[in-house]
C-alpha cells in the first residue's frame, strides 16, 4: 500500500510541476582561484521542492602540488522559486564526498584522501525560455581537506560558478 501511495504521489507532482527536472553545466572558479567543471541532473518532485546529482571536477592546480586530483559528488535537497519573471532562486543543501589526489614537487610523495561534508549553496536563474536558463551559484564545500605534511588553508573550500540549465 505504501508504494501504491509513493508512485501516486511521484506521478501527481510530476504532472502537476512545469519540469520534470533539468540538466547543467558550468564553470566554477574556487575561492582560491582553481577551476573546475560542475555538471548536475535533477527531479522536480513537488512545488519546486527537488532533488539534484553534482559532479565537479578540478582541471586546474595548486601551485603547492605537481599533481592535484579533486572530485566531489554530491546529493541535495533543492526548492525553487520565482523572484520575478524569468529570475528565480534556488537554495540547497545536502551531502558532498570530496576525493583528492595530491602529489609534490620532486618528492613524488603521492597523498590521497576523502571526506564527506554537510554543505549548502545558492543559485540565481535567469530564464531565457522555457527550457533554458543562465544560472551564478554559490556552494560552500566545508571544511578543506586535512592532508599530513601539506599546507591545505589555500585549497578551495567553496565554488562560484557560471552555467547553464536545460529545464525538461
Amino acid at each position: 500500500m505504501k508504494k501504491i501511495i509513493l508512485a501516486a504521489l511521484l506521478t501527481v507532482s510530476t504532472l502537476t510541476a512545469d519540469w520534470i527536472g533539468q540538466a547543467g553545466l558550468g564553470y566554477s572558479k574556487g575561492d582560491n582561484g582553481a577551476d573546475y567543471v560542475t555538471a548536475f541532473a535533477g527531479a522536480d518532485l513537488f512545488m519546486g521542492a527537488g532533488l539534484r546529482v553534482e559532479y565537479t571536477k578540478n582541471f586546474s592546480e595548486h601551485d603547492e602540488f605537481t599533481k592535484e586530483d579533486i572530485s566531489r559528488y554530491g546529493i541535495f535537497a533543492t526548492y525553487q522559486f520565482s523572484l520575478i519573471p524569468y529570475i528565480a532562486i534556488t537554495p540547497k543543501i545536502g551531502l558532498v564526498k570530496t576525493d583528492g589526489d595530491f602529489e609534490a614537487g620532486e618528492v613524488i610523495k603521492a597523498v590521497s584522501k576523502s571526506s564527506t561534508e554537510f554543505t549548502y549553496g545558492l543559485e540565481l536563474d535567469y530564464y531565457f525560455n522555457d527550457f533554458l536558463s543562465f544560472y551564478l551559484g554559490y556552494t560552500d564545500y566545508g571544511n578543506e581537506l586535512d592532508i599530513d605534511d601539506f599546507d591545505t588553508s589555500e585549497m578551495d573550500t567553496s565554488n562560484y560558478t557560471l552555467g547553464f540549465k536545460l529545464h525538461l
